[in-house]
């Protein structure tokens, strides 16, 4: 408990659907996780859906095997986190929250670990340091409304980004409401197992505790903006708020977000590369970067924030890639 912070390992988890119709989800992996690698932080990118069937999108596996390469190679941890393909895009959302029952092969509970999103590039790496005193930090935390459930008060704090060790991430889930109300319910051997500090970083864990909290609308076909789509912000702010209530001595360091956030949809002169030095992260365009001239302004910020070598490894990734979208089947 007395380790500094400067000796503790950190890590960020990011997540895609495989089948996510932006392609640009699973491009960006590598270079994301460079990204946080240049400030501190080993990664862990999970890849969410089913790899038990024959998938026959040869240009879909084509780019994992592409993906997989390049990220092995940074020495990223890849998990791939089976589930039935409907299911994959919000569980690729809800699954950063259920980060403290990752197996300790990888991350230790002393560890820290920070949820982000793949197309969110960390840029000022003063940013993400965790204070001596506190037990972790809400990245952006007043950037989201208030709101009611349960017949109580939250605040909405967004998954870019919550930092936290993986052992109170962990406790978020086993000290919650829910996990008491579900504990008092009538059990079936296997959500016993589901319910213990061992629990598996699995579709059915999740699947328990979120449709515990939000019924149908977990099994409901989501799309973006509807009440499905904000269960992850929704859930880990309750499990925060209300665990926070609970243990006084708990200090997590709240701040505003970045004064300055290169956007997607800024002009070309934005992406310069003497423009970048004033930016805090970037929002990254999607599958527009599939087109040469997008790229090419990409390419300014992957000059700035990496040598000429890894800017080299990822053109040579990207014409890869890129070949792999010319027979591109469109997925849902």
């Amino acid at each position: 408990k007395n380790l500094s912070k400067n000796t503790i390992r950190k890590f960020v988890v990011c997540a895609s659907s495989i089948y996510s119709e932006l392609r640009s989800y699973i491009f960006y992996a590598p270079i994301t996780a460079a990204a946080w690698h240049r400030i501190g932080y080993e990664v862990i990118v999970v890849f969410v859906g089913d790899f038990t069937t024959n998938n026959n999108d040869r240009s879909l596996l084509k780019q994992l095997n592409i993906t997989r390469t390049l990220l092995k190679r940074l020495g990223v941890y890849v998990i791939d986190f089976q589930c039935h393909r409907s299911y994959s895009i919000k569980i690729s959302q809800l699954v950063r929250m259920f980060v403290g029952f990752i197996s300790n092969d990888i991350v230790k509970d002393i560890d820290y670990i920070i949820t982000t999103d793949i197309d969110l590039i960390p840029l000022n790496k003063n940013n993400y340091i965790i204070k001596n005193g506190t037990h972790g930090f809400i990245y952006n935390a007043f950037c989201c409304e208030i709101f009611k459930r349960r017949e109580k008060v939250y605040r909405i704090y967004p998954m870019s980004h919550i930092c936290l060790s993986k052992q109170l991430w962990r406790n978020l889930v086993l000290e919650s409401t829910q996990r008491k109300e579900l504990l008092h319910s009538n059990l079936s051997s296997l959500n016993t197992i589901l319910l213990s500090n061992k629990a598996p970083f699995s579709f059915d864990t999740i699947s328990l505790y979120t449709r515990h909290e939000f019924g149908q609308i977990y099994d409901t076909n989501m799309k973006k903006g509807d009440p499905a789509w904000f269960m992850d912000q929704i859930y880990s702010s309750m499990l925060l708020h209300d665990y926070c209530e609970k243990h006084s001595n708990i200090i997590i360091d709240k701040f505003h977000g970045p004064s300055a956030r290169l956007d997607s949809g800024f002009s070309p002169q934005a992406w310069k590369l003497e423009q970048l030095k004033r930016y805090d992260d970037a929002h990254l365009i999607h599958d527009e970067i599939f087109s040469s001239y997008q790229y090419s302004m990409f390419k300014n910020l992957l000059f700035y924030i990496f040598n000429s070598s890894l800017v080299n490894d990822f053109d040579l990734y990207y014409k890869e890639f890129l070949l792999t979208l010319r027979n591109k089947t469109k997925v849902h």
